[in-house]
């Protein structure tokens, strides 16, 4: 796995982009224990050598300037460092505390999506008696993962899942941008194109994947699920679809046949903005190129008819027969042995009583609760119950991996509540405007300075990601640091046991595989591992739904009272029903990543800022020069619920009622404790609060009617 040469102590090391769950092959150059570039790891069998920017400078955070090496407790206003064994104990009173004053129920824990180790957050929180996990799913592919989960019983559809784009005859991706986001798995598309592919790219941008298409559909905000109902309406009525698949393996299909009749190409035209003929070219390019593949992302799932909408292209994925084929949307396939942690998250799980008590259980029983698919608490209700107390009080708060100040909507509000707890600790190895209300920060390991193994289900593949440098300090892996805090609370008295049966990542790390009857050494030395591929695998064991079959009528919802089969409603808040608020609000805010951004973290990176220091909005020529707005000049963005600045950048890209702001911006060189997240992140001008999406809960945060006028 590594090559050494000697004479300048300098070796490279095979591992993994630790930035996002594509987890991209790496080659690591070190030298006297230092890296000292990152590249493409040509060998790997997924990414095949291609490594983006922000994975190329991925290794730059931990030479940050201001990376966390010792514990730093919070006196005052100011900051000082102190010895592991005080911090734990500060952290193990603290809890304890809490917990006796307030209950159980009155700690919460947060991360950002669920990593492998994340696990172990999850046995901490149980640990402590408490129900209350946030996730940021929620906020990002959680309506697409749950309306899977209903009709599949699989989550097929996003980036965490597995879509055969190489292979693919026509790739369909909606609200999102891959060539920006997934890189790596961009170059698959492309060779599908020169293959002969048909690309269909659903966005209101002109992005960079929408520039590759061969038909653009430059689709109003919002309006997604209407055009997928339109898709099926052709499909169906001109027998596009794959008769066999359906007849045997789909439960519904009389009654969805019926349903979409409604939704005609021509009303669906008036309700997207796209012609009618436009709409027809899509659905059969679809359906009669195959196998097709489809992604859809955040521009489906921050809506608050998400959950519907993401259901529509569930369906259209299935009733064409693009389901576990070469070349289509693939089912999960693991190693055999390789453990998930799934067994035992089972095993220790609370009761029923604590499971009922999770936030957001009763209003949203698809997400939160004991019968939940979801099964972490519902953020915004969180939120409220730090602030308000209802229905009980959240007063104390661990958070790894995640920076809610930034990527929770409402910034002043999640300020306000965590301003209101009584005691949050963050896991974390550089700072962030959410680290700066913290009480005590626990200083962890980079990727780059633990060992892990890495399954990637787009490629099948299981990779070893081992130690490439030694931590700073004395930075310790998440898994270490939950473990000796859940200890050190059970020797105190605090909780009953600790649940947590790893005592470090090394640990951690060998019990995932040990079923395989590998060592992390035998895996390190073997490479990358691609787990064969098996097809059509629900003509052996059906689908993880009540009935078996892919469920066209859902049982599921229809059991818990939601629509079962997937309608199209306009968002809550749109112009179309908010007219005397489009007079002040006449334009619509949508959001993205650039290609060089990574969530809410690069912008502390110097690297970063120098290729883009201040964010920039991008906003169509007609309607800047209507603000009498050039390019570069500064602009105020303005919600019904707050505003935030950018830059302006025109772009005939965009539809011109349309501009799009940049998510997770921060200026680290503000003044503390906001760090200018209240000047720049999108999420100061955006809600957490009612109207929301009746399954998931989740309000419209792309689509938001807004006013632009310059600085």
């Amino acid at each position: 796995m590594e090559t050494i040469e000697h004479k300048d102590r300098r070796k490279t090391v095979r591992t993994l982009c630790p930035l996002c769950p594509n987890h991209d092959g790496l080659v690591a150059t070190v030298q006297n224990g230092r890296i000292t570039g990152l590249d493409g790891d040509r060998e790997h069998p997924v990414s095949k050598g291609y490594a983006c920017i922000k994975g190329r400078h991925a290794w730059e955070a931990i030479c940050h300037p201001h990376r966390f090496k010792r514990p730093l407790l919070k006196t005052g206003s100011a900051w000082k460092e102190i010895a592991w064994g005080e911090a734990l104990e500060i952290a193990a009173d603290r809890l304890g505390e809490v917990r006796d004053r307030f209950g159980p129920y009155s700690f919460c824990s947060a991360q950002c999506y669920p990593l492998p180790e994340g696990i172990a957050m999850s046995l901490f929180t149980r640990s402590l008696g408490s129900p209350n996990q946030m996730h940021n799913l929620d906020l990002c592919q959680g309506t697409h993962d749950l309306a899977d989960m209903v009709t599949f019983g699989h989550t097929l559809s996003t980036y965490q899942a597995d879509q055969d784009f190489r292979n693919s005859r026509c790739i369909l991706l909606v609200g999102t941008n891959m060539a920006a986001s997934s890189g790596g798995q961009w170059q698959d598309v492309l060779f599908a194109k020169k293959n002969g592919a048909k690309l269909i790219v659903v966005d209101p941008r002109r992005s960079e994947s929408a520039k590759q298409a061969d038909i653009w559909l430059q689709i109003r905000p919002g309006s997604d699920g209407a055009f997928a109902l339109a898709m099926l309406n052709v499909i169906i009525n001109e027998g596009l679809y794959d008769a066999g698949f359906v007849k045997d393996y789909c439960q519904g299909f009389e009654k969805l046949s019926e349903h979409v009749q409604e939704y005609t190409p021509e009303k669906v035209a008036e309700i997207t903005t796209l012609p009618a003929e436009r709409i027809i070219e899509a659905a059969r390019t679809y359906a009669t190129n195959r196998p097709a593949s489809y992604r859809g992302n955040n521009g489906v799932s921050q809506h608050s008819n998400s959950s519907q909408s993401a259901r529509c292209f569930s369906i259209l994925t299935a009733i064409t027969g693009n389901i576990d084929v070469p070349g289509g949307t693939l089912m999960p396939s693991l190693r055999a042995g390789y453990n998930t942690g799934s067994r035992l998250l089972k095993s220790t799980r609370l009761p029923k009583m604590a499971e009922e008590a999770q936030l957001g259980a009763k209003r949203f029983p698809l997400w939160s609760g004991p019968d939940s698919l979801g099964g972490v608490a519902h953020n915004p209700s969180v939120i409220n119950a730090i602030i308000t107390g209802e229905p009980y009080p959240i007063r104390s708060m661990v958070i790894w991996d995640a920076n809610p100040v930034l990527t929770y909507p409402d910034t002043r509000r999640v300020i306000e509540a965590l301003r209101k707890l009584e005691f949050l600790s963050m896991i974390a190895y550089t700072p962030s405007p959410t680290s700066e209300f913290a009480d005590l920060i626990l200083p962890r390991t980079h990727p780059f300075e633990q060992n892990s193994v890495q399954f990637n289900r787009y490629g099948n593949c299981l990779s070893p990601m081992p130690r490439v440098v030694e931590p700073p300090g004395e930075c310790f892996d998440v898994i270490h640091i939950l473990h000796s805090l859940c200890a050190r609370m059970a020797e105190k008295g605090s909780i009953e046991r600790n649940l947590i049966p790893w005592k470090n990542m090394d640990e951690f790390t060998a019990w995932r595989i040990e079923e395989m009857g590998l060592s992390f050494d035998d895996l390190c030395e073997q490479g990358p591992v691609a787990v064969e591929r098996h097809y059509r695998k629900y003509e052996k064991r059906g689908f993880r739904t009540p009935s078996g079959k892919v469920e066209l009528y859902s049982s599921v919802l229809e059991r818990l009272g939601y629509d079962p089969l997937p309608v199209f409603r306009e968002p809550d808040e749109s112009p179309r029903i908010r007219i005397k608020l489009a007079e002040h609000y006449p334009l619509l805010l949508i959001t993205r990543r650039s290609r060089d951004y990574w969530m809410s973290r690069s912008a502390g990176e110097d690297w970063l800022r120098k290729l883009a220091p201040y964010p920039r909005l991008q906003i169509h020529p007609a309607a800047a020069h209507e603000r009498e707005i050039q390019g570069g000049d500064m602009v105020l963005v303005e919600t019904p619920r707050g505003s935030f600045r950018h830059r302006a950048e025109l772009s005939k890209d965009i539809r011109p009622e349309v501009v799009c702001g940049s998510f997770g911006w921060w200026l680290p060189e503000r003044e503390p404790p906001e760090r200018g997240s209240l000047e720049t992140n999108v999420n100061a001008a955006m809600s957490y609060d009612p109207p929301c999406d009746p399954v998931v809960g989740i309000n419209s945060i792309q689509g938001v009617m807004c006013q632009v006028r310059k600085l």
